[in-house]
């Protein structure tokens, strides 16, 4: 027989959480599936670290870091918990000035910095005529507190959580949804579907065209003595030249930042390949090499490698993100690598989105 709920959000991924906390006060039932386990390491949620910025050059982004930051700082006072570690952020290379200018605009505080400036506060290598802009609200986010707390406000308020449940297709019914699930179908007035790489295919059948291209992203991490204490780190300035290394794609920057227990992290920001969701792939050793010799460039005192991973984007063209309603259906794609950040933002709209849909 169909079960029913009132509003089924699909994906529990970082999003899929803050959408389900969101709507903790809602007077439906919510149930929120998840096709792994909870905190799993298939998608692009798990991990210890994010990081945390306001620095874009983009006003529309800055307003939404904002927006992000405040609600961060009201999930930290609402658990008593740290879940940013407010160390500030750096952006370095061309786009720095860019950056600047829209803070100002949106009257963000920031510094810009010369090279003996930066290595005066922290053991960073510009070359001589280089700047930085410093920004300190931002900082690393302490990616699983903040994934715990989220969902745990979200389990106090009643949620249905549902692991090892897959969402095999969506069909539309008479003021319904209904959701195929192996052990029968979930009846639903409103669904969210925030599931990531996977959400193109659960969409098409009902006639939701969601245009984004999966990419598995290789990440390293490098000894690097307190790495805590060092600002994450946006490169714009030192990029691949062509095939260098053998790397294909040229990527959009450089990056580093804390990761608790795992050393510094570091990646170049959109140079992996287009992949299947569900595939499964070793970290690309070209991307990890180049990383790792980045962070040596770039930080006085790395050490050796302790490690890589990999992480899955699931990229928009512009890197914008799509929170649509399409009658019942609400779909969220908060991602292009940088969507964790602004996860309390996103899950308020979409919640708000769920609860139209669902009336």
């Amino acid at each position: 027989m169909p079960r029913g709920a009132d509003i089924v959000v699909v994906g529990a991924g970082i999003v899929g959480v803050a959408t389900a906390r969101a709507l903790a006060g809602y007077a439906g039932r919510v149930v929120l599936l998840e096709q792994f386990e909870l905190g799993n390491a298939h998608g692009s949620s798990h991990g210890t670290s994010r990081s945390f910025r306001l620095n874009y050059p983009d006003e529309r982004f800055v307003r939404l870091a904002v927006a992000a930051d405040s609600a961060w700082r009201e999930l930290e006072a609402e658990r008593g918990e740290r879940l940013i570690e407010r160390v500030g952020s750096l952006d370095l290379g061309p786009v720095a000035t860019e950056t600047a200018r829209a803070l100002a605009a949106c009257g963000v505080r920031s510094e810009t910095l010369s090279a003996d400036d930066v290595r005066e506060r922290w053991p960073l290598l510009l070359d001589t005529g280089e700047t930085a802009v410093f920004q300190p609200d931002g900082g690393v986010t302490y990616a699983d507190r903040a994934y715990a707390a989220l969902l745990a406000g979200a389990m106090e308020g009643g949620l249905d959580v549902r692991t090892s449940t897959s969402a095999r297709s969506l069909s539309l019914g008479r003021g319904a949804v209904h959701v195929e699930l192996d052990s029968g179908v979930l009846t639903a007035r409103a669904v969210v579907v925030v599931a990531g790489a996977w959400a193109p295919e659960l969409l098409a059948p009902v006639g939701i065209q969601l245009s984004v291209v999966p990419t598995r992203e290789t990440v390293v991490y490098v000894d690097m003595p307190e790495a805590g204490a060092i600002p994450p780190v946006i490169d714009y300035g030192r990029l691949p030249s062509p095939s260098e290394g053998g790397v294909a794609r040229a990527g959009q920057a450089g990056y580093a930042l804390a990761a608790p227990g795992q050393g510094l992290k570091a990646g170049l920001h959109h140079s992996g390949p287009a992949v299947t969701p569900g595939s499964t792939a070793e970290p690309d050793e070209r991307l990890a090499a180049w990383a790792q010799a980045w962070v040596a460039s770039r930080y006085e005192g790395a050490g050796d490698r302790l490690g890589t991973d990999t992480c899955l984007y699931t990229n928009t063209a512009d890197d914008e993100f799509v929170l649509e309603r399409h009658g019942r259906v609400v779909v969220g794609s908060a991602c292009s690598g940088h969507g964790f950040k602004f996860a309390p933002v996103v899950g308020q709209t979409l919640a708000a989105l769920a609860r139209e849909a669902a009336d």
